[in-house]
């Protein structure tokens, strides 16, 4: 925790705004890509349900695994991994010949992959803990930036060339984030001088043990696991509601990209300036208040009948992700035990993967059984309510610093 903390932010900055731009940039079109392979009908969103919450999968298991390798190994090859790991993967997308091809590389890409935990995990070690908010907020910025221009790009590009096109390109930006975090970051990392007298399953499984030890940071794991849940219910079906609200459009790329793009930049504002003031003033009420905003958005996305309005609530409930992911990271930064940052953050990533699978895949059922609202307002009711779960965690100033010696 030197000098460098602040030249790497900006060097994972600039590479997590590339990489989340280009993965970001093929979501909107993935159930226009399911029916360009072959899949109609009641299937589309089904197949789109399988193919969102695949790698999600995949993470929550490779997540830990991951994250305890970066505590023994280092951060830094982490992030390389997860981006080069995006290059090969997401290039061979643009090449599937139907939705089963796809869906096994869907697979593959979350096993490989996971930028954010492990771009997290490495600000987050060698950032001062009372920096922690705000740096994971402007991290965060970098994230919705990219999750604001990507899908706006890819639907343009996937109007203009193709579907497979946008695989291609994204493949490029990864390629150039990884690059940069192999020039720009440096990372004096020192492991643990008890990690190597124990083999690698022996570690997580204590580094597990001594987490979870803290009831608080087990809290803060499943609270994000719920307030996601509630948000990737509905995520991957916005496109397929934006073609039912917008029938004869031959832009749909570019209208879906557009709805991600507002949601992205609203989380971009927000992210920073509700980090600073969970510093400041706790993240309990930042929390509370940004789970309940994010619920009723998600329930009035639901009932919207027109483009418009479903565009003006997902600003909203931009603004409701960017509060919670910034306080929740700031939290688990906080509670990890000391040289176990990895863990913890593996951890959360797991959590995140999980909220992504179970939701995408629960949304799907719910779309295929009921109608395409339906996922949007049980999703709300579901982010609406797990929020107050939020007022068992400590005011700020009692949180309590988990150390090794304390498990």
């Amino acid at each position: 925790m030197t000098q460098n903390w602040q030249r790497n932010l900006w060097g994972v900055w600039i590479a997590e705004l590339l990489a989340i731009m280009g993965f970001a940039s093929f979501l909107p079109i993935l159930p226009y890509y399911v029916q360009f392979l072959g899949v109609e009908g009641e299937a589309v969103a089904r197949w789109t349900g399988l193919v969102s919450s695949a790698p999600a999968f995949a993470m929550a298991f490779f997540g830990p695994i991951w994250g305890s390798l970066s505590d023994r190994y280092g951060r830094k090859v982490m992030v390389e991994r997860a981006m080069f790991g995006g290059v090969v993967t997401i290039i061979l997308m643009g090449f599937v010949t139907n939705v089963e091809q796809l869906a096994a590389l869907r697979l593959l890409q979350g096993a490989l992959t996971g930028t954010v935990a492990a771009a997290t995990t490495l600000v987050a070690s060698s950032t001062p803990q009372h920096r922690l908010g705000e740096t994971l907020g402007r991290l965060q910025v970098a994230i919705f930036l990219g999750q604001s221009l990507g899908p706006s790009a890819g639907g343009m590009v996937a109007d203009a060339l193709g579907y497979r096109a946008v695989f291609w390109i994204t493949s490029g930006f990864l390629l150039l984030a990884g690059l940069i975090i192999l020039v720009m970051v440096n990372e004096n990392f020192t492991p643990p001088p008890d990690l190597g007298k124990v083999h690698l399953l022996g570690q997580m499984r204590r580094d597990f043990g001594l987490i979870f030890a803290s009831a608080m940071l087990a809290l803060v794991l499943f609270l994000r696991f719920a307030l996601r849940l509630g948000v990737q219910m509905s995520s991957p079906f916005t496109p397929l509601l934006v073609q039912q609200l917008l029938p004869d459009s031959t832009q749909l790329g570019t209208f879906s990209g557009l709805l991600v793009t507002v949601s992205g930049i609203s989380s971009a504002a927000a992210a920073p300036v509700l980090g600073r003031m969970a510093d400041r003033y706790g993240g309990r009420m930042i929390l509370l208040g940004c789970g309940l905003l994010g619920g009723v958005a998600l329930i009035l996305q639901g009932v919207a009948t027109n483009y418009w309005v479903l565009l003006v609530w997902q600003v909203f409930m931009g603004v409701a992700i960017g509060g919670t992911l910034s306080a929740l990271s700031a939290y688990v930064g906080k509670l990890a035990p000391s040289g176990r940052a990895g863990t913890a953050f593996g951890l959360d990533s797991t959590a995140v993967s999980l909220a992504n699978a179970v939701g995408a895949f629960a949304g799907g059922l719910l779309a295929g059984w009921f109608t395409l609202q339906t996922p949007f307002i049980i999703g709300g009711v579901v982010m609406a309510l797990f929020s107050f779960l939020v007022l068992r965690l400590p005011r700020d100033q009692e949180t309590p610093i988990l150390e090794e010696d304390s498990a």
